[in-house]
């Protein structure tokens, strides 16, 4: 037999609030709960009447309150409204009751109204209930008591393994198919859920069948179309007026199971296959076509598109807020599990992204455009961001090949945005550059870089250094580098100016020791020519030999990535007092292959952070890692967007300085010799105040003088006499829409879980409340795909961070000319170990 409405609020409200707090005041302006209250007086608990309102009852009260002792409880009825407001509160003689315990109903507390608490005491008839409270606000408890008629669904609940007719709904509506089998064996349960449906939702089968199948359609059709109705905030279009909907007071119900079936990982693909099969049934995409306002709710597929597009809409506007509103309700729905769809979100992310942020630094430029101290300042702590932001918003361009054609003219408005914020801090640099020479003052050079870091460590034997020389490292790289090396180790960033003109001959060059006082630049038959003690030093065995004659056996050097590769059993001699690694991959990836750029960069920037574990463990102290030069992306250039050359005297480098001799314009800056900081016999070195090249259709550059190609990061890491180890164990749990074993796409969401995090002796378990993995598939030994960047993962570093227990979507991106099986590694980036299973996927490409 169900239970009262009076018994519930007896046991489950007021006897568990007085054993909570021992004094409960219940305020009861519609004298509903008197009775109720009389009947709890007992030898443990006093109830204090109020009703009478003499004096002789406060005092009573009083005396109670004062004399309470332990296991003792004291409850105060009091026939009227609770007060709200302090002066109320400090007018009634009771309000003291609710600060000393509790107070019923609470208005400030959830689920004291009646219909919350009817609602509560009889779940199943929710909608029932809802109904009546609809026509009579106070209905007396024995018309509560008499709803339902105490109705059970005993097959159902048996076969479901639930209660209640929510749970029970939900249940029925995702039976597999052992629950199917136990369903066919009875035949009452029909009978069950007909009367289930009507009662909860209003729902009168139309179907004539009695399988679960054709039940189970209607009743998805049904729930799903109702939240979509409900959600509208306009009329539904005429041609779907005949589409049964459920009945208003049954509402909360239908919202409380779309979300749940969105939200349950184990049956979000039943959910994208079911509500795609119902848009197309319905044809919603074609016939809904005019709808602009869908709400909040994304129950079908074409709706998640109409949020994009509004979207795309509201960027256009320069409607900021408006834009945040619907990327935070929409850009992670469960369409989003499409990857298409990811692809197409994070493009509108990152454009948002760069466009405030160009927006906020704009505004800041001119208080720190005064002086160039002040402007390079700016540009290391805050200026940078846009380089960071743009670099991010081009990468989803080039992940989403149909940009122009789903977002026509964001593109374009987002490069505009960002070409006029380091335009308008470009003519600054180069006019104060132009006045007072290179490199700014107060700032280092890169000549000075290795004579007063490195050399002081090796004057004797025993401090053993590592060199990394990076190409094409610029400093906002540098930066997010950083950030990932602090975690690991204890690493300090600071900023040099490359030499000019900033070509990685001389950039390199100008690493090497003693290269302040040797270092200098000529022209030799047209071609610049670095020279280092008057011998050339342009290729890496002539610039390695300079750290040959003076360290001799206590040098050696290697490509980066073949150190990275080195088996754990080989050694560094421990003779070796300087390793200098060397790295290219940045440079030439954006020289040879700018579309692939930017996944190198991730994987160039992954293996310092490896290299830099392995130097530990090989018994370094200190790690620097230097860089020739940075460079430009210029994606948001515009028609005409060239500078021309004034004459044909000049030697044009990297289509970004002229260096000798010759006539210039207005647009350009000079530098006589003596103002260039190197020894030279070049006359003069010029260049364009502006980012513009001399040559058209120029996407990636360096050579010139600019703060994104000339300002250069220096890591300095200490390493700790003890190798690192991961101060965290996790379990990272894979998985691909619900258990699929073939990708049909080149970009594949998967989903990842932190399933267990702990400290081990080396961590410290306060701080464990997140981790870092790299997410890549690997065929073979062979890397085949790789994060992309977004929300989760860092646009430098490729690097996912993982919170415990919450699971994340993250886009695979897969080598466009891999095609086979595969397998999805989780990898600590620092010990690059495997945490947790790998899961195995094969690609099925539509031809």
């Amino acid at each position: 037999m169900s239970i009262t409405i009076e018994q519930y609020i007896k046991t489950e409200i007021l006897e568990k609030r007085l054993a909570d707090r021992s004094v409960v005041v219940v305020y009861d302006g519609d004298k509903r709960y008197h009775k109720l209250c009389l009947e709890l007086e007992s030898q443990e608990c006093q109830v204090i009447d109020t009703t009478v309102g003499s004096l002789l009852t406060r005092q009573a009260a009083i005396t109670a309150l004062t004399n309470l002792s332990s296991g003792k409880q004291l409850l105060v009825y009091v026939p009227k409204a609770a007060p709200m407001e302090e002066d109320d509160k400090q007018k009634d003689p009771f309000a003291m009751y609710m600060a000393a315990g509790s107070v019923f109903p609470d208005p400030e507390r959830s689920g004291d109204n009646y219909i919350d608490i009817c609602i509560q005491a009889k779940p199943d008839q929710a909608t029932e209930i809802r109904e009546l409270f609809a026509q009579n606000s106070n209905p007396s408890f024995d018309v509560i008591n008499a709803i339902g008629g105490g109705v059970s669904w005993p097959t159902l609940q048996a076969a479901l393994g639930a209660e209640g007719a929510t749970n029970l709904l939900f249940k029925f509506m995702v039976a597999d198919s052992s629950v199917q089998e136990r369903l066919s064996g009875e035949s009452s349960w029909v009978t069950e859920t007909q009367n289930l449906l009507s009662r909860s939702l209003g729902l009168i089968l139309r179907t004539k069948q009695t399988s679960w199948s054709a039940i189970s359609d209607e009743l998805w059709r049904f729930v799903l179309f109702s939240e979509f109705v409900f959600d509208l905030k306009e009329a539904i279009p005429v041609s779907l007026n005949d589409v049964p909907v459920a009945k208003s007071s049954a509402q909360p119900v239908i919202e409380e199971l779309g979300n749940s079936l969105r939200k349950h990982t184990d049956y979000q693909s039943l959910y994208i296959e079911r509500a795609t099969a119902i848009e197309e049934e319905l044809k919603l995409a074609t016939l809904c076509a005019n709808v602009k306002k869908l709400g909040s709710r994304d129950t079908f597929p074409f709706e998640e598109k109409c949020y994009l597009k509004q979207a795309v809409e509201t960027l256009l506007a320069d409607d900021g807020d408006m834009t945040r509103q619907i990327v935070s309700e929409h850009a992670n729905s469960v369409w989003s599990a499409n990857s298409d769809s990811q692809v197409n979100w994070e493009l509108v992310k990152s454009s948002q992204r760069l466009i405030e942020v160009c927006s906020d630094l704009e505004r800041e430029l001119p208080a720190f455009s005064k002086n160039q101290t002040d402007l390079i300042e700016f540009y290391q702590s805050s200026l940078r961001r846009a380089d960071q932001f743009h670099r991010e918003f081009e990468q989803a361009v080039n992940d989403c090949p149909e940009a122009e054609d789903l977002m026509p003219g964001v593109v374009s408005l987002v490069r505009k945005q960002y070409r006029n914020l380091v335009e308008a801090a470009q003519l600054k640099f180069t006019h104060f550059v132009n006045g007072a020479g290179w490199p700014p003052q107060g700032f280092v050079s890169n000549t000075q870089v290795f004579d007063t870091k490195v050399a002081p460590l090796l004057k004797s034997a025993g401090d053993r250094v590592a060199y990394l020389m990076v190409d094409a490292l610029r400093f906002e790289l540098g930066y997010e580098l950083h950030k990932q090396l602090m975690e690991d180790a204890d690493a300090q960033l600071s900023a040099a100016f490359s030499t000019l003109p900033s070509i990685t001959p001389l950039g390199m060059a100008s690493l090497l020791p003693g290269a302040y006082e040797k270092l200098s630049v000529h022209l030799d038959d047209g071609k610049t020519k670095p020279l280092f003690d008057g011998k050339p030093v342009a290729d890496v065995a002539s610039r390695m030999a300079v750290f040959n004659a003076q360290y001799g056996d206590r040098f050696q050097e290697m490509p980066l990535k073949d150190f990275v590769k080195m088996a754990k059993k080989k050694t560094i001699d421990s003779n070796v007092d300087l390793l200098v690694l060397r790295s290219t991959e940045i440079d030439s990836y954006f020289e040879n292959h700018p579309e692939d750029a930017p996944a190198m960069m991730q994987r160039e920037l992954k293996q310092i952070r490896q290299a830099v574990n392995k130097l530990q463990t090989q018994g370094f102290q200190k790690v620097f890692i230097v860089t020739d030069h940075g460079f430009y992306m210029n994606n948001a250039q515009e028609i005409g967007d060239v500078v021309n050359k004034p004459d044909t005297t000049w030697k044009v480098e990297h289509q970004r300085m002229l260096l000798g001799n010759g006539n210039l314009d207005v647009h350009h800056y000079k530098l006589p010799k003596d103002q260039t900081g190197i020894k030279t016999d070049i006359t003069q070195f010029a260049g364009p105040y502006s980012l513009a090249p001399y040559r058209k259709g120029m996407l990636y550059y360096h050579g010139g003088l600019s703060l994104q190609e000339c300002l250069v990061p220096v890591i300095e890491i200490t390493l700790k006499n003890n190798p690192m180890k991961s101060t965290q164990s996790a379990s990272v749990v894979l998985n691909y829409k619900n258990g699929a074993t073939r990708i049909t796409a080149r970009f594949a969401v998967i989903e990842l879980k932190l399933e267990s995090l702990s400290a081990d002796l080396f961590g410290d378990s306060e701080a464990l409340d997140a981790t870092e993995i790299l997410l890549e598939a690997h065929s073979g030994k062979k890397v085949v795909g790789e994060a992309r960047p977004g929300e989760h993962v860092n646009a430098a570093t490729g690097t996912v961070t993982l919170e415990p227990n919450k699971t994340i979507k993250v886009t695979l991106k897969m080598d466009p000319e891999f095609e086979g099986k595969f397998k999805v590694k989780a990898i600590d980036p620092v010990t690059n170990s495997i945490l947790g299973t790998a899961l195995d996927l094969e690609t099925d490409y539509a031809v």
